[in-house]
């Protein structure tokens, strides 16, 4: 044990003294974070509508009136309805809001061709809202994705810092010769990575809280396992790497690639669904996609089966772990 909380200690210095890691994992996330918060964290998901029309009853697209002197109050965009005649005036230039003014509009002027013509409609829709969920805002989503960029930036350049650097200096060598066995190196590593995720996710969310009034329905235990399990994940990534690309400024380079590809392509920042269909494809085979998801899981920004959370967590979680101790293995095998 005390072998164990001696490599933890010194993997833990290390970590902080690497200037490169360190700005993946706490500046770089907090950057992001503090960007993306103040354009879209004083956003709404809603926008303020108004028709005026005296012919039609269409008071579930806003307040109505029954002429613009009547319209009172700052309004995103008033309708003014004159028999089978729309005219649009919209007030505001904010791009946040033209798509969902558009949907509004296209709505709206279904809804009085429908009435114009005398037709009913075919299906009705019943609305119910769940008390246990919420709507995901666009800061919610920066936030999720921040801590996922953060915990892949711990995982994937920590772990090829490690293997690598150390490959280069002799340090495997010298391993083999001490009395560490394999699992209390790999251990030790995992586990400095893991205080770290903690500690960064934690900065980020009382950020979250402090700045941009951010709230959260946590779940401490899924959120740690999620944390868990991502980090993990990462780890095998980046340890994959170092055994694939043997020079440290290689493998450091490789790793750079794929951190800026993962961080577009696995609805870090938007949801998946707005890349193209090839792309959709390809963002299966990222984990930080999984990642993403059991995170926002955690914090009560996603909806899916707790069945599917478990699956997902406990694939990422034995996988990594296995994944981690081969590939461990193998390095170090090598190098006798």
């Amino acid at each position: 044990m005390s072998r164990f909380f001696a490599l933890f200690s010194a993997m833990w210095k290390e970590s902080w003294r690497d200037k490169v890691a360190t700005f993946f994992t706490i500046a770089f996330p907090v950057m992001f974070l503090l960007i993306f918060g103040f354009i879209f964290g004083g956003s709404s998901g809603s926008v303020r509508t108004t028709v005026v029309t005296t012919d039609y009853d269409l008071s579930d697209f806003g307040d109505v009136y029954s002429s613009t002197e009547e319209v009172k109050g700052y309004y995103h965009e008033i309708a003014v309805v004159k028999k089978d005649k729309i005219i649009f005036i919209r007030n505001t230039t904010d791009e946040y809001y033209q798509s969902l003014l558009d949907s509004w509009e296209i709505s709206l002027k279904n809804k009085v061709e429908r009435l114009v013509n005398g037709l009913n409609p075919v299906i009705v829709v019943e609305k119910k809202v769940i008390e246990s969920s919420r709507d995901l805002t666009s800061f919610d989503y920066t936030l999720t994705g921040v801590i996922a960029i953060s915990l892949l930036s711990i995982g994937l350049f920590g772990t090829v810092d490690v293997f690598s650097h150390y490959r280069e200096r002799g340090f495997l060598k010298r391993l083999k010769a001490a009395p560490v066995g394999n699992f209390s190196f790999v251990f030790g590593l995992i586990s400095a990575r893991m205080f770290y995720g903690i500690i960064s996710t934690t900065i980020i969310m009382v950020l979250g809280i402090l700045l941009f009034n951010a709230k959260y329905q946590l779940n401490v235990s899924l959120f740690l396992l999620s944390v868990v399990s991502s980090v993990l994940s990462f780890i095998a990534l980046g340890a994959l790497i170092s055994l694939l690309f043997k020079k440290s400024d290689v493998a450091i380079e490789v790793s750079v690639i794929l951190f800026t590809i993962m961080m577009f392509l696995s609805g870090v920042y938007f949801p998946v669904s707005f890349l193209p269909n090839y792309l959709q494809i390809v963002s299966y085979f990222l984990p930080v996609r999984y990642g993403v998801e059991i995170i926002r899981y955690s914090l009560g920004f996603e909806i899916f089966p707790l069945s599917r959370y478990f699956f997902t967590t406990l694939l990422m979680f034995g996988g990594g772990l296995l994944f981690v101790f081969c590939t461990a293995s193998i390095v170090l095998k090598k190098e006798d």
